[in-house]
């Protein structure tokens, strides 16, 4: 593991590796995806909204972007197959969520929206994807 030290020295030195850090608009990959009719293990409130995907630091970082009865796009709320990650990442919008029993039923709910989020990010960054494509 690199020391913090040293990696915000190596941000620091070069401009072009800090832009990996945080992505810029530009950097994701967007998908509609919506609650099937009759569908039990949807994992979020929002019926429908945008999956999105952005690499940082080698990772693919996989969000859901809530779409409210108006029509407008919520906070993202960030899936991944990590648990605490997620609960870190997500503190305070937990209500993003359809009532869950433990974390193993949410991770069994989000797990096939974070596999196609990942794939999501396989595409050219910018690209935009009807819903259902991935």
């Amino acid at each position: 593991m690199m020391p913090i030290a040293l990696l915000a020295a190596t941000f620091a030195a070069s401009p072009a590796q800090a832009n990996t850090l945080v992505p810029e608009a530009g950097d994701f990959r967007v998908q509609t995806i919506a609650k099937a009719q009759g569908e039990d293990n949807w994992p979020f409130t929002a019926h429908k909204g945008l999956l999105m995907c952005a690499p940082s630091l080698g990772q693919k970082l996989v969000y859901f972007v809530p779409e409210n009865a108006q029509g407008d796009n919520e906070y993202p709320i960030n899936i991944d197959t990590n648990p605490m990650a997620m609960a870190v990442v997500n503190i305070g919008r937990g209500s993003g969520f359809a009532p869950f029993a433990n974390f193993e039923e949410l991770m069994n709910r989000l797990s096939s929206y974070i596999t196609m989020g990942k794939r999501l990010c396989d595409q050219p960054a910018g690209t935009v994807i009807p819903e259902s494509s991935l």
